[in-house]
């Protein structure tokens, strides 16, 4: 009886032991994944609760960077995101019974360093990996097999607390299926021009004077655009396609993320009722609305195209879109890129706006790098359409637009995200002052105040939305 209630005791014991074991490993999870980038390095920072163990690997053929987080559950939404990063090219995330892998998919063989931190205001430690700069010698190794450097780590459990205090400027996050910002071009790298000849196939687009197909005549454009574009130094071109095909927008833009396009430009021949309107426009993505009736109804003709003919029931595949902190920043981008444009074309063919117009286009909704839309002309006027099925007049606009791209390149290339700020949009909490939040983000009471037209700092209230600019050095940080 002794030996009976002794062992029962011991199996109870036993079971309470494992059920408390896997209770508390089972709390452990993967929060919340962030990229930031700088001119030096890409980092990419893993929120971890109640976490337990994890290891780092480098693989190669293909370079990536094997993160294992086990016995973690994966509270993150997206099982793959692209970047235009100059070193991290791609973030696949799997769910696996005893752990949840991370994989950073490298452009080029690229060392690492790695670090940990405490918890943060939520509550979630932090692994933090350093992607720097490209090994001189790459050992081979067989595809799918671990290098031989592997780290393990202790619980990020017993790390002392950082003191370091920000507010979550999340680029990547579990509610999200958002890229990272645009950043600078890589040493040595091309810049890549997507041109995207609009219809195609089954899809003619407008069809003008003399049953001339927009589909046509764009992709004849597009083909001068991309030899041109390939003749410059440091620059290429790829075509979404170089046929008469139709194309489904979300297929036109994985093309552009295959290719690890930097510049999107679609190319297009408008028509309208009245035959006399002529000229080449420039537009750019807008959010708040069209600059123009003319821009209004053009994205509704255009937008119409596409779902009536390709995303019908598939509103989900327009992928990659811009969160607000990147959106706005790659508008202004693009801006900047439509100026360059429209000004060259200016001198070479007749315009019909000389300001870059704004509307909601589906195709550059769902383009996370400056994009523009070009009417090249009115395919509805008669004059326009002879000249649109010319040789000599398609030279004439592709030569111009590659005229703007190498004005633009060569003022923003090398800048962060074209030179354009982040900016994050902070709701006021009560106990905030403007001085905490603007050493939190590493600004200037002044630029703040100037920034939000606030005159003085006892103006802040709570529910207040301020716009803070995010710099280099608190991306890399976060």
């Amino acid at each position: 009886m002794y030996n009976y209630k002794k062992n029962l005791v011991s199996i109870v014991a036993i079971a309470l032991i494992s059920i408390l074991s896997t209770s508390v490993w089972a709390k452990a999870s993967l929060t919340e994944v962030r990229l930031g980038q700088s001119d030096t390095k890409t980092r990419v920072v893993f929120d971890i609760k109640k976490n337990h163990r994890f290891e780092i690997s480098k693989w190669h053929n293909p370079p990536r960077i094997v993160v294992d987080f086990y016995n973690t559950k994966n509270k993150v939404s997206f099982k793959q995101k692209k970047f235009l990063d100059a070193r991290v090219g791609k973030i696949r995330l799997k769910n696996q019974r005893k752990r949840t892998r991370v994989v950073l998919d490298l452009r080029r063989n690229f060392d690492y360093n790695y670090f940990t931190l405490g918890k943060n205001k939520s509550g979630a430690e932090r692994v933090v990996i350093d992607v720097a700069q490209r090994l001189e010698k790459v050992k081979k190794v067989k595809p799918n097999k671990l290098a031989r450097k592997t780290v393990k780590v202790k619980p990020l459990i017993k790390l002392s607390k950082s003191s370091t205090k920000s507010h979550n400027v999340g680029i990547v996050s579990n509610y999200t299926q958002k890229p990272s910002s645009i950043i600078a071009l890589a040493a040595n790298k091309d810049l890549v021009v997507a041109i995207d000849p609009g219809h195609g196939g089954k899809d003619p687009g407008a069809v003008g004077y003399n049953n001339i197909q927009e589909k046509v005549v764009v992709l004849a454009i597009a083909k001068k655009l991309k030899k041109y574009i390939d003749a410059q130094p440091g620059m290429r071109a790829i075509l979404t396609r170089d046929k008469d095909v139709f194309i489904p927008l979300y297929q036109r833009v994985r093309i552009a993320h295959k290719n690890n396009s930097d510049i999107f430009l679609s190319l297009h021949a408008d028509a309208f009722r009245d035959k006399t309107i002529q000229g080449g426009s420039v537009y750019v993505l807008s959010t708040r609305g069209a600059s123009s009736v003319m821009a209004r109804m053009l994205a509704k003709r255009e937008n119409a195209f596409l779902k009536g003919v390709n995303l019908k029931g598939r509103a989900s595949d327009v992928a990659f879109i811009l969160s607000d902190l990147t959106r706005e920043a790659n508008i202004r981008a693009s801006r900047k890129l439509g100026k360059a444009v429209l000004g060259e074309m200016g001198l070479s063919v007749k315009l019909h706006s000389s300001a870059v117009q704004a509307a909601n286009f589906a195709v550059l909704k769902s383009i996370d790098m400056p994009s523009l839309l070009i009417e090249t002309a009115f395919i509805s006027n008669p004059s326009e359409a002879r000249k649109l099925n010319t040789s000599r007049f398609q030279a004439k606009v592709a030569k111009s637009i590659v005229r703007g791209l190498t004005k633009f390149a060569k003022r923003n290339a090398e800048k962060p995200r074209w030179g354009e700020s982040l900016y994050v949009r902070y709701k006021v909490k009560r106990g905030d002052t403007l001085s905490e939040i603007a050493d939190s983000y590493g600004v200037s009471m002044r630029e703040l105040k100037k920034l939000n037209r606030i005159k003085r700092a006892n103006q802040l209230f709570v529910g207040k939305r301020l716009k803070i600019p995010v710099s280099e050095n608190i991306l890399a940080r976060l």
